[in-house]
């Protein structure tokens, strides 16, 4: 397909240490999760063939050095979702599931404007069509702070709302309360690390003087969502609930740490993105598969 390469767009794939630590993390949750769904009868084929569908995008979005691609990739990440929690889920499980896609489309839509907006832009200073990141964050130093400013709020807000991100953070536990437990450690163990992934490989790196402008904003609602996110998880009466909430808040302190944009707490928020997904994870199968049965 020739129009592919005259638009810019490259099947172009790289691994760093951040993008293998999650790597490792999917790899663990997903083995984990396929375990823990022994007592999938129902259309059993289907439930597996969309588990690593959704499996296959997260690795995508982990692993993409082009813009389009990885977009590409987070929304073949999102369709996924829809299914596994509206046919095998439990609780207001078509409820759920619209609302966990109504968000996630709402800030894909917002990163696709912001990337475009950006592609626009570096061709319109002359630069090569490309959506490799790099060649983007070049372009971008020729931006306007104006235009910066515009799309760093974009992307950053459109990927910080799969993250969790307070006041776009109701999906999450509404979501992981009616997916089923395989889909329910994957969503919190994972699914949410992909925004917080896309804020800091795609937001931050590209639009650096928008990024300074909106640090306080970003740092002040991490630090919000913490508070009032633990706070309700505490009154709830439904254990995964209670998990929902506190998965909420613990993004907030990763939210928090890419504010803070320094090595140590970059790293921090990496090293929280894993061991949270870990944790999240062994919570819902602990509850879905034991204290739900029981």
């Amino acid at each position: 397909h020739p129009w592919i390469p005259s638009l810019g767009i490259r099947y172009a794939l790289a691994a760093d240490g951040i993008s293998l630590t999650l790597l490792v993390l999917t790899g663990l949750a997903a083995t984990a999760g396929i375990l823990f769904s022994w007592n999938i009868e129902e259309r059993a084929g289907e439930f597996f063939a969309l588990y690593l569908t959704l499996i296959g995008g997260v690795y995508g979005v982990f692993l993409s050095a082009d813009a389009f691609t990885l977009f590409v990739f987070y929304e073949i990440a999102i369709v996924p979702k829809y299914f596994l929690i509206a046919i095998w889920g439990s609780t207001n499980r078509e409820y759920g599931a619209m609302k966990l896609v109504l968000y996630s489309f709402a800030g894909s839509a917002l990163v696709l404007a912001g990337l475009l907006w950006a592609y626009a832009v570096a061709i319109a200073h002359g630069f090569a069509p490309s959506f490799a990141l790099n060649d983007l964050a070049r372009a971008a130093t020729h931006f306007s702070p104006h235009e910066q400013l515009g799309m760093f709020a974009l992307v950053f807000f459109g990927f910080a709302t799969l993250a969790g991100i307070f006041p776009m953070h109701t999906w999450a536990p509404t979501g992981h309360v009616a997916a089923p437990t395989a889909a329910s450690m994957l969503l919190a163990g994972v699914v949410m690390k992909l925004g917080a992934y896309g804020c800091l490989r795609v937001a931050l790196p590209l639009f650096p003087l928008g990024f300074t402008y909106w640090q306080p904003v970003i740092a002040g609602l991490a630090i919000v969502g913490i508070v009032y996110a633990g706070l309700v998880a505490l009154v709830q009466g439904d254990f995964k609930f209670v998990i929902g909430y506190s998965s909420v808040s613990h993004m907030g302190f990763v939210l928090l740490g890419l504010a803070a944009a320094n090595a140590t707490a970059v790293s921090g928020a990496v090293l929280q993105m894993f061991s949270h997904g870990v944790i999240a994870g062994l919570l819902f199968a602990v509850v879905g598969r034991m204290v739900y049965e029981r």
